[in-house]
């Protein structure tokens, strides 16, 4: 009985949330799956060291050589597909990619990269293409080993292995290191760069993440490249950011929810400093346009 009677506050609260309407308890439910993600998702932003892009200057070597990458790209990456509810997708043609020797030679050349005479913005271009070019490499792995079994792979998620989910399982080696996407991610990318657009540049192979853009991110045009990348996905009213309502309801993508404190100081305030083209400039800068996010395609 004492459990019981202990338990019926919660019970209240539970009745009464389920009893409101939708949309007002999802700012609840929100914090609720970001609390999820935080369990996951290592801190980044109070790493110490960070580089920004604009204090590196390019470097006097000729860096890395990304056009096997590029190549590959051009050759099997289309723009304009779609899956579900999300469109203006860019589609990859893994079975192509799969049979594309330039894609078994680029992933030589990364495990042959010598990591230690790269310039900070090299190293940047390097890890955001060996992250895109392992993720397509794990697909095309399965492509390659079920030859057999014409049931297409339905998700990424679905390459789940002995309970170990696709992202921390290795998925190559760049230089002497052998790493897996969250590895790449989290390590080499977000506790080493202070730069939010990384995210809009690197791809795990899901309807509902950005763009895998159609060439390498290059050392000498990197701001270019990945100042693309940003608004190309939040022009993106499927899966980036949509106006609704009227200009009262904001609609983001769920990576801004899950990585929310890599866009400082938050995450509606870095979108108004992005000059963002109308009405999605008007949005973000009014505080009254409640932020809602998408549901996210894998």
């Amino acid at each position: 009985p004492h459990s019981l009677s202990a338990g019926r506050p919660r019970m209240r609260l539970v009745t009464a949330l389920l009893s409101m309407p939708l949309d007002l308890i999802q700012p609840v439910l929100y914090k609720l799956e970001k609390r999820v993600a935080s369990a996951s998702i290592p801190q980044a932003f109070n790493a110490p060291g960070r580089l920004r892009l604009a204090n590196e200057q390019p470097g006097v070597a000729a860096g890395f050589d990304h056009s096997a990458w590029t190549g590959c790209l051009q050759r099997h990456v289309t723009v304009g597909g779609a899956v579900g509810d999300v469109r203006e997708l860019n589609t990859v043609d893994y079975a192509g990619l799969s049979k594309d020797p330039e894609f078994d030679r680029y992933l030589v050349q990364l495990e042959g990269a010598d990591l230690g005479v790269l310039g900070p913005r090299e190293e940047l271009a390097l890890w955001m293409n060996a992250y895109n070019a392992l993720c397509c490499a794990h697909i095309v792995r399965h492509l390659r080993s079920s030859e057999a079994d014409p049931t297409p792979l339905k998700s990424i998620l679905a390459l789940k292995k002995d309970g170990v989910p696709i992202w921390d399982q290795i998925a190559g080696k760049v230089g002497s290191l052998e790493l897996s996407l969250n590895q790449i991610e989290h390590d080499r990318l977000r506790k080493r760069w202070a730069e939010p657009t990384v995210h809009a540049c690197i791809v795990c192979a899901s309807a509902s993440c950005p763009n895998l853009r159609r060439e390498a991110f290059a050392a000498a045009t990197l701001e270019v490249q990945m100042k693309e990348q940003l608004l190309d996905w939040v022009s993106n009213p499927t899966k980036g950011l949509s106006v609704e309502d009227g200009g009262k309801k904001l609609v983001l993508s769920r990576i801004f929810l899950w990585f929310e404190d890599d866009f400082p100081p938050m995450v509606r305030s870095y979108l108004a400093s992005q000059k963002l083209p109308e009405p999605a400039a008007t949005a973000v800068a009014s505080r009254r346009a409640r932020i809602r996010y998408f549901a996210y395609d894998w």
